[in-house]
C-alpha cells in the first residue's frame, strides 16, 4: 500500500513577484514592438518611439525591485517572483545592448 505524503503549508503566492512577472511580460512586450518599429522605419523610428522605450526600461527597474522583495518575502512561493526576476533582467539585458550597439 502507497503511503500518501500531504504536507500542509502556510505560503502563499507573492503579490510582488506576480507584479514583476506581468510587468516582466509587459516590458518584453513593448520592447519586441519598439524593436520592430525602429527596424521597419530604418532606425528613424523618432521620439515617440525613444519615450516608450525609456518607459518600458523604467517599468524593467521596478519590476526587478519588485521581484528582489517578492525573493525576499518570508513564507511565499518564489516561482513568480524568479519569474519576474528573470523576465525584467532580459529586458534591461535587451536595453544595454541596443545601448552598446548603437554606441
Amino acid at each position: 500500500m502507497a503511503k500518501r505524503k500531504y504536507k500542509f503549508t502556510r505560503k502563499i503566492q507573492s503579490g510582488r513577484g506576480i507584479a514583476s512577472t506581468v510587468i516582466g511580460i509587459l516590458t518584453l512586450l513593448i520592447t519586441s514592438g519598439m524593436v520592430a518599429a525602429a527596424y521597419i522605419q530604418s532606425g528613424q523610428a523618432g521620439k515617440i518611439i525613444a519615450v516608450v522605450g525609456l518607459a518600458a526600461m523604467l517599468m524593467s527597474v521596478l519590476g526587478l525591485y519588485y521581484s528582489i522583495c517578492g525573493i525576499r518575502q518570508e513564507d511565499s512561493y518564489r516561482l513568480f517572483p524568479w519569474m519576474g526576476f528573470v523576465l525584467n533582467w532580459l529586458t534591461l539585458a535587451a536595453y544595454i545592448m541596443i545601448y552598446i550597439l548603437g554606441w
